[in-house]
């Protein structure tokens, strides 16, 4: 009887873990480039990236005043070629709605990611993502 308990414990782990490391690896994909955007980085001190009272914005319009959508993700998809307007260059959130980024902390993706590579791409949960590679 120990026997028979001990290989259905044995099986239920097993079992629960291909479960759970399928639903692991479930997460969105890309499904399709985003033709016509490119992926900008942000560079900044520590003391700006670490400032959570004060994130870099992602606002609604390009100026100093507008509100805030949301703060800048670290990666951005922007037009390519960019769309600057008054120190600000065109972007989207994940749900791309669109935003302005003060370009004082942005470089391009290779500059800030050496070797690598980041495409933006429509993932399959229909959110903007990102697609890296070296």
């Amino acid at each position: 009887m120990f026997f028979r308990k001990l290989s259905f414990a044995a099986f239920a782990g097993m079992s629960l873990a291909c479960v759970s490391s399928h639903a692991l690896a479930a997460g969105p994909k890309p499904v399709k480039p985003l033709q016509g955007y490119k992926c900008l980085a942000i560079d900044a001190p520590d003391s700006v990236m670490m400032d959570f009272n004060n994130p870099i914005p992602l606002r609604s319009a390009p100026n100093d005043h507008a509100p805030v959508i949301a703060p800048a993700s670290a990666i951005l998809a922007v037009n390519d070629p960019e769309q600057l307007d008054n120190g600000y260059v065109k972007s989207m959130n994940f749900a791309f709605k669109p935003g302005w980024v003060p370009t004082k902390w942005l470089k391009e993706y290779s500059e800030v990611h050496p070797g690598n590579t980041c495409a933006p791409y429509i993932m399959n949960d229909g959110k903007l993502g990102f697609k890296f590679g070296h």
